[in-house]
């Protein structure tokens, strides 16, 4: 995972979220209004997250579309680098929990996870996970995954609560969850297409990655197998953005990709000279780059 870039209803007000609450700074503005924001506020190339304002008339069109189920993002996951940062975390947003939508905790015997939603809605996972000598793995690449309780008064007796809390250093995006309408076509793209191998089955629900990881990419039809399209126009998921270091890898990719004619026209949405803008089945918007 790279970053992801989200559409939000108000820029200053979800700045304010992600700098004050969450801990990240803000890098810079780009020329279209765009916040991009990391973990020090000095990467340039590294930033995590992108803040990019819901133009007037796109917020009447969502608003006149507001009972329609979309594909598109169930949350993004923040990974913080142990379970200390995890507990000063939740101390933190405990103590300030009227600023965000706290939705529950979980343990999922890999990781261990906080649930949250920021001013529009948009899904959040905070977490860490557990070394990768305690996942219990079977066959070929599954880990086994549960949604098991999370003690969070243990969790918040462990916390330190600073007076200005901040992200820590090799915090990163650890993965992203999408609702989708078609489990087995979502497979054929991120398993077949993409190569990522399939690592978890819930009821419902699958799950992706790369290497030896648990997941970077999760798919699931909990909002039902007959929702619409994802549209950029309107607040949520505007892209993710996956990261392929080897450059031999990433031109295998794309001329796969090519002879595939998976991959889109160079768009908006494109970060850097050496990038594959590419939609899912359910035109979710992914950037690809080296």
């Amino acid at each position: 995972m790279a970053h992801i870039k989200l559409n939000v209803n108000n820029i200053k007000r979800s700045i304010h979220f992600y700098e004050t609450l969450l801990g990240f700074k803000l890098v810079r503005k780009t020329s279209d209004g765009d916040a991009l924001l990391s973990i020090d506020g000095s990467d340039n190339e590294h930033y995590l997250i992108i803040l990019s304002k819901v133009s007037d008339e796109n917020r009447k069109v969502e608003s006149k579309q507001s009972t329609i189920p979309r594909a598109g993002l169930f949350h993004f996951a923040i990974l913080l680098p142990s379970r200390d940062y995890l507990a000063n975390i939740f101390k933190h947003l405990s103590d300030n929990s009227d600023q965000f939508r706290f939705e529950g905790a979980a343990d999922h015997l890999v990781s261990e996870s906080l649930y949250l939603r920021d001013p529009d809605s948009n899904g959040l996972e905070i977490y860490r996970d557990r070394n990768e000598s305690e996942w219990e793995r079977f066959e070929n690449f599954q880990v086994r995954m549960s949604t098991e309780y999370l003690d969070l008064d243990q969790l918040y007796s462990e916390g330190n609560s600073p007076k200005i809390w901040r992200m820590p250093p090799k915090t990163v995006i650890g993965h992203v969850h999408l609702h989708v309408s078609n489990l087995v076509q979502s497979k054929n793209f991120y398993s077949d297409i993409l190569g990522l191998h399939h690592t978890c089955r819930f009821p419902r629900a699958n799950f992706f990655a790369a290497g030896s990881y648990h997941h970077h990419i999760a798919t699931n039809t909990w909002l039902g197998t007959n929702i619409h399209n994802a549209d950029t126009r309107f607040r949520g998921l505007n892209y993710f953005a996956l990261r392929v270091d080897a450059k031999d890898n990433f031109q295998k990719l794309e001329e796969r990709l090519r002879l595939l004619n998976k991959s889109e026209a160079k768009n908006e949405n494109e970060v850097s000279k050496n990038s594959i803008p590419i939609q899912d089945p359910d035109k979710i918007n992914i950037q690809i780059y080296h």
